[in-house]
């Protein structure tokens, strides 16, 4: 499924992103299920989370290898139902984080700190360049909206973009209202795309 042609070149690029990094299986594939190059929205988040690493990577084997809506873990479904609710159809969207490695070890996950975003920053020139039809990028969590930046001090995107929380359960634990601005967030944003 990850040759299908919506997401044939974007994990051509994952495979040769991981040759160039020399540790390769922490680069999860993209979501054959997504809009692939022809997605119109970006989510972009901080880095891979467990569930996304798959059998490759030795010591994280319960995932399913690719970064996907459909993972088996809270952050995934809180990205699918706040999605769902919104009316972003899933083929229109794609996800990606602005560090596309897994940082952290088999037992905790790490978040990205400066050195790793802008190191990843000319990697997600790569993959946004691959984005012919992209209009909208929404920014979930503050390390996702500090790797953008260092982005577009770079490459100055012409694109729509959005701020809102990470998706975790930890953040709505912590800001009962987040749930709804996330929400809020991807209603603007559906409203962006259907007015393209």
């Amino acid at each position: 499924m990850r040759t299908v042609p919506a997401v044939r070149p974007l994990n051509d690029w994952v495979e040769n992103l991981r040759e160039r990094l020399g540790d390769g299986e922490s680069v999860p594939w993209f979501d054959p299920a997504s809009g692939g190059v022809e997605a119109r929205s970006l989510f972009l988040l901080e880095a891979p989370g467990q569930k996304s690493m798959g059998a490759e990577a030795a010591l994280r084997r319960t995932g399913s290898g690719i970064i996907s809506i459909d993972n088996d873990d809270p952050t995934a479904q809180n990205c699918w139902t706040l999605r769902d609710e919104a009316g972003l159809p899933y083929e229109l969207s794609v996800h990606w984080n602005v560090v596309p490695w897994y940082l952290g070890t088999a037992d905790r996950i790490a978040a990205p700190g400066r050195t790793e975003i802008q190191r990843a920053a000319p990697f997600l020139h790569e993959v946004i360049s691959m984005f012919p039809a992209l209009e909208v990028v929404v920014l979930m969590g503050r390390k996702a909206q500090a790797g953008w930046a260092a982005y577009q001090e770079q490459y100055a995107p012409k694109v729509h973009t959005l701020a809102t929380w990470h998706p975790s359960p930890r953040v709505f634990a912590s800001r009962p209202a987040a749930r709804q601005e996330i929400l809020d967030t991807l209603r603007q944003a559906a409203d962006l795309l259907r007015s393209a």
